[in-house]
């Protein structure tokens, strides 16, 4: 399985395939990489004419969720 791992040491992100948690750090020697959750390869539309209010809902929803990771990413919110 495909999973992404963070370096603890320098915190660099990258792509293994492993199914286990901790994997060595390709980049630091004598450090471990842990699995991340990372961001899925997509994109939602931003209207739909169905429902029109939906994506907004959605996104005020979100955004309100994540408050912290876009403060934290420089992202006004």
């Amino acid at each position: 399985m495909l999973n992404d791992y963070q370096c603890l040491q320098c915190k660099e992100i990258f792509e293994q395939w492993s199914k286990t948690k901790r994997i060595p750090s390709p980049c630091c020697k004598d450090y471990v990489a842990e699995k991340i959750i990372s961001g899925g390869n997509f994109s939602l539309p931003g209207i739909d004419t169905a429902f029109p209010t939906a994506a907004d809902k959605w996104a005020r929803r979100h955004r309100k969720a994540n408050h912290h990771n876009l403060r934290r990413l420089g992202i006004p919110h």
